[in-house]
């Protein structure tokens, strides 16, 4: 029993030792790791802060420069619009812009998130019984690292592509210019070569002309315009008096329906055979005293007293709702009287119907 007790102290003596010199190595390995994650977040941080943050607003920037003159310069060219490069046309200043923002990672404890976690905050695992790396933060935070890299480069290619059209762009300007300044030294010989006194008042003598002929352009348009203001003045005119004329009506009838009052019964009469639909508008209202003027399509009015306008106005209550809403109700109307000539008839308010104060412009219809 003793051999054995040393034995078995023998053995754990042997195993602690070896957990030991174990627990010693793995201590090494752990702070070799813990120093390389430290590494590689400081280094991966770094980088992505040398990324900018956004993409630059390309915006079309043509109007803002003035276009080359690619037209040669002859005399039939002289006196009509020259034709111009469209280098600006795709040309991106907003290249040329350092906002100085620089891409961050939003967290950067993601990069130490290895693992996707379950919910009890362990790593899951795959149908091989893998750790799952894929969507974790770190996996993340790496792609989206990745793809302000690849847009910064594509960045970069576009503006060499741009310094490429640019450059071109100067070699023409510069050759056009160095021709035109030739064909100038050119010009400046022939010109000396004539009477300067003629060439002056001959250039007067033009001057003159062209103005006087200007003149006489404008004094024409002058007329035309004055004879065209004329006719829509006139126009305007006839519609005032006719717009007048119909206020005076209005006003007739809404006086008299004040004096007689907002109460009092319907007329009676058989029921028309009336259609559903849209019969017309509010054209005056009074909350106070709940009444409105309503003025009606030809169609409703025939339904009301007939085409040859000989019938008596049938008893009907319409609806009212707000102009283009289709769902909602304000309220509902009685008909009292019509006044024919101008297809307006003068209407009760009823007053348990009310969803909303009746307003100038209300639709007024009518449900089978």
């Amino acid at each position: 029993m003793n051999i054995l007790l040393r034995i078995l102290v023998i053995l754990t003596l042997m195993l602690n030792g070896v957990s030991l010199w174990f627990a010693m190595a793995s201590y090494a390995k752990k702070n070799l790791l813990i120093d390389r994650n430290t590494a590689f977040r400081s280094f991966t941080e770094s980088i992505a802060r040398t990324f900018e943050a956004d993409e630059p607003e390309i915006v079309n920037v043509a109007g803002d420069h003035e276009a080359r003159d690619i037209s040669d310069v002859t005399l039939a060219t002289a006196d009509i619009t020259p034709d111009t490069s469209d280098f600006w046309e795709t040309y991106k200043q907003a290249y040329e812009k350092i906002d100085g923002k620089s891409y961050a990672i939003p967290n950067p404890s993601d990069l130490d998130e290895t693992y996707v976690l379950d919910g009890e905050g362990k790593p899951e695992r795959d149908y091989q019984g893998n750790p799952v790396t894929e969507g974790s933060p770190q996996a993340n935070a790496l792609a989206e690292i990745l793809k302000k890299a690849t847009a910064q480069r594509t960045r970069m290619n576009n503006i060499r592509d741009q310094l490429t059209k640019l450059r071109e762009e100067y070699e023409e300007t510069v050759a056009d210019l160095n021709k035109v300044k030739k064909q100038g030294r050119e010009s400046l010989k022939t010109i000396q070569a004539k009477e300067e006194e003629v060439a002056q008042i001959q250039a007067e003598k033009d001057r003159i002309e062209g103005e006087v002929n200007g003149l006489k352009s404008q004094i024409t348009s002058l007329e035309d315009d004055k004879q065209s203001l004329q006719a829509d003045l006139d126009k305007a005119t006839e519609e005032v008096e006719s717009l007048r004329a119909e206020t005076d009506k209005l006003k007739k009838v809404i006086e008299e329906f004040a004096k007689n009052g907002s109460t009092g019964s319907a007329p009676t009469a058989a029921t028309a055979n009336m259609i559903a639909g849209v019969k017309g508008t509010v054209v005056r209202v009074n909350n106070e005293y709940n009444y409105c003027l309503v003025k009606l399509t030809d169609e409703a009015l025939k339904e009301l007293i007939g085409d040859e306008g000989d019938r008596k106005m049938p008893e009907v209550e319409y609806l009212l709702r707000r102009e283009g809403d289709t769902k909602g109700l304000v309220g509902k109307i009685r008909l009292r009287s019509v006044t024919k000539d101008i297809g307006t008839i003068v209407c009760d308010i009823l007053a348990d119907w009310k969803q909303d104060e009746v307003k100038i412009g209300d639709e007024v219809f009518f449900l089978d």
